[in-house]
């Protein structure tokens, strides 16, 4: 069976081309059982379409696979497109929100066959082995995939329990030659010492799923109990990264990284057992460190900890409670102070859009960045399918034409739709000189204010930050 599995470029113009973690688990799956494949890269290789069907055009596929977020809808359309059209009996495979999140839409638009749902480590080797063996597919939990013109479900498979028992990815299937490069640009704060010309960074996932519900938020993990790898796991797996592939610098890939407390504890713990000097960085809620534990944060900083990622999302309690977010500033503001102090860089992302958005929303929110020394990752709230705000947007007449919207979103970073009552140049416009004038500030030039590629520290800290 001649098997191509495909990663899409969903940012062709991007400065970043991070390596794909979901991705990459599917593939070490698919390889462990001993399925040989031909994996094609376009987003490190910058393969446009044309490029791809010439690709395709050289191998007879029995199989050919992909999977992206929900927010790739129109590039996978594309591939599963001219994959059909140059073998009809080819099987299209997709995965990851694209389908998770609206599989009778993408199936029943789309020359997709099949879709896994939510974690495909198993899932996709049952299924290749259905198609190899040509046994019925009713078999195989957890997709989605055409019958008689209908979308037919088979029975949710439960979440892997142990992620210990699938270990990590095998990176010796990527480029990594071509990867290093962008190397320093996917990590957010480069340590001391460190430099575009001695990091090596890679993404460690430790931990799937967040227990959290927020109305704008769709991961394929949703729904599904959070689950942590062992501490020897990812101990083992911070020295497998440092030497075997000479990782100085480790970015935890997870929804979220710190539950509680004592997941901070614990780290810490692991972190002075391991007997290697390494940088790290981490996301976590924006709600849980207080001034009591600077001592903490101090024994992260001592044990490679650079910057820890949470998010303030906005500043108007209003839009968090609408965004059910169950966080309040003062405890946002509270966290990236303590930060500060004890040495490790407060990242934070926030959100604009929701319907209650205004001109002085905008405002407070980038002010309150401001306080806390911080410029944020900004996007333009992007209503995702399975989602509270995508079912109000749809209510509301903003999305009529799922179909066409899906076909037409991207990054969060660009406009695409408007909920609020501002006009669309008031609502881009107020954003934008907000940013603009946050980062005259803070001494920072960018080509864009929502593109930065990276966080860059403050040139001009503020008299409570301690940056």
């Amino acid at each position: 069976m001649k098997i191509a599995i495909v990663n899409p470029s969903l940012r062709p113009e991007s400065k970043r081309r991070q390596l794909p973690v979901g991705l990459a688990y599917v593939l070490t799956a698919v390889k462990k059982a001993g399925f040989d494949f031909d994996f094609i890269d376009m987003d490190i290789n910058n393969i446009t379409m044309a490029q791809l069907e010439e690709i395709l055009s050289k191998t007879t596929y029995d199989v050919c696979a992909l999977g992206c977020i929900v927010t790739g809808f129109k590039y996978a359309i594309q591939i599963a497109d001219i994959a059909k059209k140059l073998n009809p009996k080819t099987v299209i495979i997709a995965g990851n929100s694209l389908v998770t999140s609206c599989p009778e839409l993408l199936l029943n638009n789309a020359q997709f066959d099949i879709g896994v749902m939510s974690e495909g480590d198993v899932t996709i080797v049952e299924l290749l082995q259905a198609l190899q063996d040509k046994t019925s597919l009713s078999g195989v939990a957890g997709i989605v995939y055409k019958e008689n013109g209908r979308v037919v479900s088979t029975p949710e498979r439960p979440a892997i329990a142990n992620l210990d028992e699938i270990g990590f990815p095998d990176w010796d299937i990527f480029d990594l030659e071509k990867y290093k490069e962008y190397s320093y640009i996917n990590v957010n704060v480069m340590g001391d010492g460190m430099n575009a010309e001695n990091i090596l960074s890679y993404p460690l996932n430790s931990a799937r799923g967040c227990p959290h519900r927020c109305s704008f938020c769709y991961h394929v993990f949703k729904g599904k109990k959070y689950r942590k790898y062992s501490k020897q796991a990812i101990m083992d797996e911070i020295k497998r990264l440092h030497f075997e592939y000479g990782c100085n610098f480790v970015s935890f890939w997870d929804e979220l990284t710190f539950a509680n407390i004592q997941s901070v504890r614990d780290m810490i713990d692991a972190f002075s057992k391991l007997d290697l000097k390494i940088g790290w960085e981490c996301p976590t809620r924006g709600d849980l460190f207080k001034k009591e534990h600077l001592g903490l944060i101090k024994d992260l900083k001592a044990v490679g900890c650079d910057n820890i990622a949470f998010s303030l999302e906005n500043a108007s309690e209003e839009i968090l409670t609408a965004m059910n977010k169950k966080l309040n500033v003062a405890q946002f503001i509270e966290q990236a102070q303590v930060l500060w102090e004890g040495g490790c860089v407060p990242i934070t992302s926030v959100v604009f859009g929701y319907p209650q958005e205004t001109p002085e929303s905008i405002k407070k929110t980038i002010d309150v960045c401001e306080e806390c020394n911080i410029f944020p990752s900004v996007g333009f709230l992007l209503p995702l399918p399975a989602t509270p705000i995508y079912e109000w947007a749809k209510e509301h007449g903003h999305i009529t034409d799922e179909l066409a919207y899906l076909k037409r979103i991207g990054d969060r970073q660009d406009f695409h739709i408007n909920l609020t009552t501002m006009s669309d140049e008031q609502y881009v416009g107020t954003v934008t000189s907000c940013l603009e004038a946050l980062a005259k500030k803070m001494g920072l030039e960018f080509d864009s204010v929502f593109k930065t590629a990276r966080y860059v520290k403050p040139k001009i800290m503020s008299s409570s930050g301690n940056s």
